[in-house]
């Protein structure tokens, strides 16, 4: 493999949580996001791309009509399918969203969303126990993957089951957003029931449960130049204690954060937008953090974000 500077691999992304730009009514998104790592260091990474498309209904609960948003106090219930697509990897999600309490509450917003995620030949066995072999911080990396992707690898198929909890709250000059994830885990693999998710970059066993948590800041320069800070943390469960065919499986706890932040420029009045943020990346097993060097934890994301809504000839206020 040639010493490239880039790799592009996916995070865990949320529908259009972050977006810049919403209405009442139908709205259309659609871009492609990943990011960059030194292409010669084993540890950090699982190389992706993707581009991704999202349709979503946003239905009114409260006198507000379509065509409008009233940031912070629109209550609302949200419809929404969507698709990704990669090479390693095809996903289509569905789910429901509710945002009934009133203002200051207003910007909570409780989502269920089913999401099917199909290995193209990408299928890697991970191994789930501290005492098997080869050891999760082997297989984790993204050479030793890279390297099983087609030739070593099969089709495998992974259901999610995810409940969120978000809060987005927008001013002029500052915007925030909170998502927490539940998700419960179902796998079809040749692997005993263990594989990687490529949509949330972790090992997963079937039956298993992740949890994450994302945090994302924008503050406004002028109105078409802003800066972006993103956090996020993932988290992979032990296993079920209460169900009994689990509770002698010994799954190790796996986890990773991610912090960047860097420039975001934004077009025909913020329909669209480019972000490029440096960051960090930090791996653990159980209680043990990986011996990543920090050339191995350094990344770059990239996203591009195009909003097409339809606002009926209404102005948003």
């Amino acid at each position: 493999m040639q010493r490239i500077f880039l790799i592009l691999a996916l995070f865990c992304s949320s529908f259009a949580f972050n977006s810049p730009f919403l209405v009442l009514g139908p709205n259309i998104e659609y871009g492609m996001s990943g990011a960059a790592a030194p292409a010669d260091v084993r540890g950090a990474f699982v190389p992706q791309a993707n581009a991704n498309f999202e349709f979503s209904w946003i239905e009114p609960l409260g006198e507000d009509f379509y065509g409008i948003w009233n940031s912070n106090k629109t209550n609302y219930i949200r419809f929404f399918a969507g698709a990704e697509l990669s090479p390693f990897y095809g996903a289509v999600r569905a789910g429901l969203g509710f945002a009934p309490l009133p203002p200051p509450f207003a910007i909570l917003e409780l989502r269920f969303v089913y999401s099917n995620e199909n290995l193209f030949w990408s299928d890697v066995e991970m191994p789930m126990k501290p005492s098997e072999q080869p050891s999760i911080r082997e297989v984790w990396d993204g050479g030793y993957m890279f390297d099983c992707f087609y030739n070593k690898s099969s089709y495998a198929l992974i259901q999610s089951f995810d409940t969120q909890l978000g809060a987005r709250y927008v001013s002029r000059r500052f915007s925030f957003s909170f998502l927490f994830h539940f998700t419960l885990i179902d796998i079809n693999s040749d692997y005993d029931k263990k594989s990687f998710d490529y949509m949330r970059g972790i090992p997963v066993y079937s039956r298993d449960y992740i949890v994450a948590e994302e945090l994302f800041a924008v503050y406004n320069f002028s109105k078409n130049f802003s800066w972006s800070v993103e956090f996020l943390a993932m988290f992979s469960g032990r296993r079920f204690q209460f169900y009994s065919p689990f509770e002698a499986y010994d799954k190790e706890p796996l986890s990773y954060y991610i912090i960047s932040g860097g420039p975001m420029w934004k077009f025909d009045d913020d329909k669209s937008y480019i972000s490029v943020k440096p960051g960090l990346l930090t791996r653990r097993d159980g209680n043990d953090f990986f011996s990543d060097s920090i050339k191995e934890r350094i990344l770059l994301s990239i996203q591009y974000k195009r909003f097409w809504d339809f606002r009926f000839g209404k102005d948003a206020n």
